[in-house]
């Protein structure tokens, strides 16, 4: 079966000390945990300058282009306009992922509105992480204030990443729920049978494998989708089926 991660990452994480790194250590995990395809970014776009991470994820996703496909982080700082989507659809990029705590401006803004508009006109997915990745530490991002782009934005696709357990995977059932063009993927998603739970409730369709590598333990979601009690066929619509869909590419 094949997989492909919608959500991986690489570079310099400045809160502790990452034992892989690298855009070639990503490769290697991905071989370890059979993962054919990832989309991927450098963490260098989250925490630094998004136009230098832009360039590092183009980069390494052509240095190994029949592994990594590259995904872009775009803010209003450093003179970052919806212009740039076009640009980066050219070069290549997969999808758009927004930051907004992080480069410190706030999500219910005309640069973010402009930016899922020009993303649905070139056929990109947008995702908002409600967390970077799942570890308690973080200040998280209410589903409910994303819920209300996605609702604003029906003609693009959205990818919802870090929601978990409890009230946050009620908030996340609610949005998909109603919002037909919101899928979400599973790196930060735990609870027992919670795979299985969420397939019930929007459908094997919506749900996308990632893994949130190299900031998680790959094989820890890889075993989260092999042995959740779902279908064989809902398993494979998972672990690649969908996100081939979602970024529009046939292999």
């Amino acid at each position: 079966m094949m997989r492909i991660d919608v959500n991986a990452c690489f570079g310099h994480w400045p809160f502790w000390e990452l034992r892989h790194f690298s855009a070639e250590d990503l490769v290697r995990v991905m071989d370890r945990n059979g993962i054919d395809r990832a989309v991927a970014m450098s963490l260098r776009g989250l925490f630094i300058d998004w136009r230098a991470g832009n360039e590092e994820t183009l980069a390494a996703s052509r240095r190994h282009a029949d592994r990594l496909w590259p995904a872009a982080t775009i803010s209003p700082f450093l003179d970052g306009t919806a212009d740039d989507v076009q640009r980066l659809a050219d070069d290549g990029f997969r999808m758009i992922r927004l930051y907004p705590m992080f480069h410190n401006y706030p999500l219910d803004s005309a640069f973010t509105d402009s930016v899922c508009r020009s993303a649905a006109d070139r056929g990109l997915p947008v995702c908002i992480p409600t967390r970077p990745m799942m570890n308690w530490r973080f200040k998280t991002i209410a589903i409910e204030a994303i819920a209300a782009v996605v609702e604003r934005h029906p003609r693009t696709t959205f990818v919802m990443s870090g929601p978990n357990y409890l009230v946050e995977f009620q908030a996340l059932v609610r949005l998909m729920q109603r919002s037909s063009h919101a899928v979400y993927e599973v790196s930060c998603i735990q609870g027992h049978d919670a795979v299985r739970s969420l397939v019930g409730q929007v459908g094997a369709d919506r749900v996308l494998f990632g893994t949130g590598a190299l900031l998680h333990y790959a094989a820890c979601n890889v075993a989260k989708i092999d042995h959740a009690e779902i279908t064989d066929e809902q398993r494979r619509r998972i672990a690649c089926e969908n996100v081939m869909r979602v970024l529009r590419w046939s292999a």
